[in-house]
């Protein structure tokens, strides 16, 4: 009251109050404007921007990579020195003629092709990490979609309840008004009253469910960013076409990254029968050594010595290990061949199961929109102006107007439940959509 009685009396200090005032509304607008948005789409790419497991595989692969080239060399040689035959009675390397200072070489040499094949065998260990790091990005990227959709829904749950909750508060002021003037009882009122309350409470409910998803999404975009508000509009994700004949699904399966994951285990563990298949056949070593004499004792030479020799493994009692490792290996080699063939029927069968929930979800949508939606608004009308001119109770309007919010409810629930089974269609293909707006 003070300010107004000053600013009446002081016109160019009221002016300036006005102009002062604009432009702190203009930059408060300026400032809910720029507050930043995060789409689905920022939020795919912050997820696989330098992900620490998808890094620490990265690493993994270089490290089986650069011991791939290792393994496909030969063993270093062995250097061997020594004094022969020096008389123990005067210690003098001159004395007997067999004393000698002997300096020799040995190179081991593994049996059959034994070193290509472990380097390939380390090789594709190291190149099944790129079907694991495949597999991780659609797995994220899958996650993040059905977060962000998670979150999408309850913020827009949040509002719509928001909303209904302004209708609640002017239905509770018509029973105030109608209860004064004695044209119905307080057992109206309460009830009217009852059902705002519970509605702060579902807010607060809703409140805690949006803070639990956004806990869950930093952990692929970080604490900061997942707290920013989402896009208004819903995204849509575009899914292929899918067929319904199961051999076709099997061929669209087989460049997945779990498919391909097992195809490199069998590679590897083909890898593993060479090996021990290799180890029939015999390794050998190389010796090679100079024995040098000093001269006699009269001043004589003497001649020096060189000396050359082989040593061959005899794989000869192979019954209980070389047979029985190559059976060993022979087993997993089939294990996986099963194990491939059930991860296929588990991929088809989930992806089969998906289309056809996305189909229901579709349709649901499509019933919500054309006729639920315009039925529970044009009941709730209905309900309150029969109320209004008693011939109606209380009840009616109550009912009509909690169907209303729940039916809304139910259609963002149903959109976004559409929207998360199109991301698991999308795992399954192994397609990355970008996302579009309406």
């Amino acid at each position: 009251m003070y300010l107004r009685q000053y600013l009446n009396q002081n016109p160019l200090n009221k002016q300036t109050f006005h102009l002062l005032l604009f432009f702190l509304m203009l930059t408060a607008s300026f400032s809910v404007l720029s507050k930043p948005i995060l789409t689905l789409e920022q939020a795919e790419k912050m997820a696989l921007m330098d992900e620490p497991g998808i890094v620490s595989q990265q690493w993994q692969m270089e490290s089986l990579s650069a011991q791939s080239v290792a393994d496909g060399q030969l063993m270093d040689p062995r250097l061997q020195v020594g004094l022969n035959n020096l008389p123990t009675d005067t210690f003098d390397f001159d004395q007997e003629n067999m004393t000698q200072f002997k300096i020799g070489i040995t190179q081991q040499f593994p049996s059959g092709d034994s070193l290509n094949i472990k380097q390939q065998k380390t090789q594709k260990q190291s190149e099944l990490f790129l079907s694991q790091i495949s597999e991780r990005k659609l797995s994220i990227i899958k996650e993040v979609r059905l977060t962000y959709f998670e979150i999408y829904y309850w913020e827009k749950a949040k509002k719509t309840i928001k909303q209904n909750k302004r209708f609640f508060s002017q239905l509770v002021n018509i029973v105030q008004s109608m209860f004064s003037v004695g044209r119905n009882n307080q057992q109206d009122l309460i009830r009217a009253q009852l059902e705002l309350s519970r509605l702060d409470d579902r807010l607060v409910i809703i409140t805690q469910k949006i803070n639990t998803q956004r806990s869950k999404l930093s952990r692929w975009i970080g604490a900061q960013t997942s707290t920013q508000a989402l896009s208004t509009q819903l995204p849509v994700l575009s899914v292929p076409e899918i067929s319904e004949n199961f051999e076709s699904l099997n061929q669209l399966f087989f460049n997945h990254p779990k498919i391909l994951e097992i195809d490199k285990k069998i590679e590897i563990s083909r890898k593993d029968i060479q090996l021990v298949r290799e180890s029939y056949k015999p390794g050998w070593a190389l010796n090679v050594g100079y024995g040098y004499r000093d001269n006699n004792q009269n001043g004589g030479s003497r001649a020096d010595f060189l000396s050359a020799g082989v040593s061959i493994d005899l794989p000869l009692f192979t019954a209980n290990r070389q047979d029985k490792k190559l059976l060993s290996k022979e087993h997993k080699y089939q294990s996986l061949k099963d194990n491939r063939v059930a991860m296929l029927r588990q991929l088809v069968a989930n992806l089969q199961q998906e289309v056809a929930n996305e189909e229901q979800l579709n349709n649901r949508h499509q019933l919500y929109n054309n006729l639920l939606l315009p039925q529970a608004k044009q009941q709730t009308k209905a309900s309150l102006l029969a109320y209004q001119s008693d011939q109606g109770n209380f009840s009616d309007v109550m009912r009509a107007y909690i169907d209303d919010l729940n039916v809304k409810l139910d259609e963002r629930r149903i959109a976004v439940d559409h929207l998360q089974s199109k991301a698991k269609i999308l795992y399954f293909t192994s397609s990355f959509h970008k996302p579009e707006a309406h």
